[in-house]
């Protein structure tokens, strides 16, 4: 293997190459001494520091590629030139580098890689208004505990939805196939379907007029079409006739008025609590219009009391009442016979 000395000058040098120096605190003083070029190498790396070498030049004219890690306590990372991310791309115009699954560097448009709970984890709080004019679509559940402010789009949710809140609609549809929770305020001046499950109103409720209801009243449509609270007991009776000869009683003629328009005998039948479950309070009127007498009873379970136990109507247009006191417990008067 070539040497390298003062007499011969050879290329390319290795680290096993010698050269020929001198070992001053040899004896004699100044004694020749041959050393490896790997020896000069270790001094090097054992004395010289990545600070001494940018300092010699401060330039890095090719590249720098490192394959452990680099790690910056202190001070400040600047970049001067262009950066390419880890597929060796430049960011366009906007892009952020975002990390990716496998924790590598790439330029993306910063939420490329993460959907709203990861960006809301980060904070968890908006300060800011978030303003939204197209729709949204929902498919989980959802819980508010501020203020909603929706004034365009429509929302779709096929979720669950606990709001704490206020929400304020002003325009779009409102769709909601799962339950909605409600213990503040809600404005909506748009169109609202329910289709499915639950409407719990923990708060109280206004009519249409912004009107709390009063103890007793219920929530009934005008002839516009709109809710308003009213005293049911002031409240006309709807009449509904039948010409069947076997009646039997449903919430339909809660508070009303039966006509039985046949010229057979009719029966009238009073079902049990379990099948149709009147309010205790309720009353319903029978009057015989037609010719056949009217017969009332009560199906089986259910106990109809009158006066001598009479409980057919005396006459054609004879009127007879029912009233309900318990559970399956009935009572008959009016123009009625045995």
């Amino acid at each position: 293997m070539a040497k390298i000395s003062t007499y011969d000058n050879a290329s390319p040098v290795a680290l096993s190459d010698k050269i020929i120096g001198t070992s001053v605190g040899a004896t004699p003083a100044n004694a020749t001494k041959n050393f490896l070029i790997s020896d000069l190498l270790t001094l090097f790396e054992g004395e010289i520091t990545l600070q001494d070498v940018l300092n010699a030049g401060n330039t890095a004219t090719q590249d720098i590629i490192l394959t452990g890690n680099i790690t910056q306590s202190g001070g400040a990372l600047s970049l001067g030139g262009t950066v390419r991310d880890f597929n060796g791309d430049l960011g366009a115009n906007g892009e952020t580098l975002v990390c990716n699954a496998s924790g590598q560097l790439v330029f993306g448009s910063g939420l490329t890689n993460q959907n709203l709970e990861q960006v809301l984890a980060i904070g968890n709080t908006a300060t800011n208004n978030i303003n939204l004019t197209g729709n949204i679509t929902q498919t989980g559940n959802h819980s508010v505990t501020g203020d909603i402010t929706q004034t365009g789009g429509s929302i779709n949710l096929t979720g669950n939805i606990t709001h704490v809140g206020n929400a304020i609609q002003s325009s779009g549809d409102y769709t909601l196939t799962g339950d909605f929770t409600q213990t503040g305020n809600y404005e909506v001046t748009g169109d609202i379907t329910h289709s499915g499950g639950s409407l719990i109103l923990t708060g109280t409720v206004k009519d249409s007029t912004n009107t709390l209801g009063s103890d007793g009243e219920a929530l009934i449509s005008n002839a516009s079409g709109e809710v308003v609270w009213q005293d049911v007991s002031t409240l006309p009776s709807i009449v509904r006739a039948t010409n069947s000869t076997s009646f039997t009683l449903g919430i339909i003629n809660q508070g009303g008025v039966l006509l039985t328009t046949s010229g057979s005998a009719t029966d009238v039948i009073i079902p049990t609590n379990a099948t149709t479950a009147f309010p205790v309070g309720t009353t319903i009127t029978v009057v015989q219009e037609g010719t056949g007498t009217v017969t009332i009873s009560g199906a089986v379970g259910v106990t109809l009391r009158s006066s001598q136990s009479h409980d057919r109507l005396n006459h054609q247009y004879s009127v007879g009442n029912l009233v309900k006191t318990d559970t399956n417990v009935w009572y008959l008067y009016g123009d009625i016979k045995a």
